[in-house]
């Protein structure tokens, strides 16, 4: 049987100082056991009758020393839920998703935030799930370095998906994320819309073609995939990876008929007939696909095409912060928007798993929503 403390990452003993060991023993950082049972070692926190951990070190001995005699075991060790380690719990988190088949830059953002619940568990000396609390998750999020809350609030959803999901698998019994509050984002910060002006739309197609370090065949498909998401709404991960087969003609027009990769939700929009022949032009070298050459992962092909849309937006000289390709998608809500399409056939023709995604990101340019509640309201006037 070993007794050791498990230092915080903000402990003076961490690193090992050469200090007095026993001087070690005097800092508030819980007391771990280990020892071995059947050749498996086995390590747990020292643990009272009341299922705390201690970090006194006499406290602890007595502990181990005690449940030696009566169980066998130097400590009161963890069984069921109590055991699972936070490492544990994200293993079968992330093979949870993976089996989702989600896109691979979404997969990738569940990776590293749970990277960091990691690092920041273990520089807190917390292994266990169940150790993990709401003041735990505060802590951490307090020295999140997020530039836009938009980010901020992406990353805790993330951290609550990984939670519901244990206690869904009752991997816990009850879930720290769920009370953490809301992280508040201003109205012009929400989503970071940006859709393009008709100028705008206009000089960057222009610009496809002036680029000087794109062949014939790169410009011919960034200018296709540009319009396609102009035309469609569709994310750029979708576009990239549109089949042949997902375009059907449809009477002086054509349709996009295909599932976005990132929800799962079906997509079936009208998009102009001449958009679809321009389409079938474009040379690819692959027969199933219009821009991917299917030898690559997704995640490859849509960075290519993120690149080649950098070097035209920086020929039209506009701006090149954010996420470029997005505001091709936004373009095509917004414009619809204006148009007065109801905002529940905006969120449909986009793929969004709820309207209320749409509304958080659009809706102020909801105009038939504010022509109904103009209606409203002046009829109301009208009553006095």
């Amino acid at each position: 049987m070993i007794l050791y403390k498990r230092h915080k990452k903000d402990c003076q003993y961490r690193q090992g100082s050469g200090k007095d060991k026993n001087q070690s023993h005097r800092c508030k950082c819980s007391v771990w056991v280990e020892w071995n049972t059947n050749g498996k070692q086995r390590r747990h926190p020292v643990r009272d009758a009341a299922g705390q951990s201690t970090s006194s070190w006499s406290e602890a001995e007595k502990l181990a020393g005690r449940n030696t005699e009566t169980t066998g075991n130097p400590a009161v060790a963890p069984k069921g839920q109590d055991s699972i380690t936070v490492e544990k719990a994200i293993k079968l988190f992330l093979e949870s998703k993976q089996g989702e088949d989600l896109a691979d830059n979404t997969l990738v953002k569940h990776k590293l935030t749970l990277r960091r619940l990691q690092e920041y568990c273990d520089g807190e000396g917390i292994a266990l799930l169940a150790d993990v609390t709401l003041p735990t998750l505060a802590s951490w999020r307090a020295g999140w370095t997020y530039k836009s809350p938009i980010a901020k609030r992406n990353n805790q959803e993330r951290v609550r998906a990984f939670f519901r999901f244990c206690l869904d698998g009752e991997l816990i019994s009850k879930n720290p994320a769920k009370k953490l509050t809301k992280i508040q984002v201003k109205d012009n910060e929400t989503g970071n819309v940006n859709p393009l002006e008709p100028k705008q739309y206009n000089a960057i197609l222009k610009a496809v073609d002036l680029v000087p370090e794109m062949t014939a065949t790169q410009t011919a498909r960034v200018k296709a995939l540009m319009q396609l998401q102009r035309w469609s709404g569709l994310a750029l991960v979708d576009a990239v990876c549109l089949s042949k087969d997902e375009l059907v003609h449809s009477g002086d027009n054509c349709r996009v008929v295909t599932e976005r990769r990132k929800t799962g939700t079906h997509i079936n929009n009208v998009i102009p007939g001449w958009l679809g022949e321009e389409l079938l032009t474009v040379k690819n070298g692959n027969h199933e696909y219009f821009f991917w050459t299917g030898r690559s992962t997704t995640k490859s092909a849509v960075s290519y095409f993120d690149k080649l849309y950098r070097k035209v937006f920086e020929k039209a000289g506009i701006a090149t912060n954010g996420k470029l390709s997005h505001r091709f998608r936004h373009t095509f809500a917004v414009e619809l928007l204006k148009a007065g399409v109801d905002i529940r056939k905006v969120s449909k023709a986009l793929g969004h798993s709820s309207v209320t995604i749409t509304e958080r990101y659009y809706a102020k340019w909801n105009k038939a929503q504010q022509d109904l509640l103009d209606a409203d309201l002046s009829a109301a006037w009208g009553k006095r």
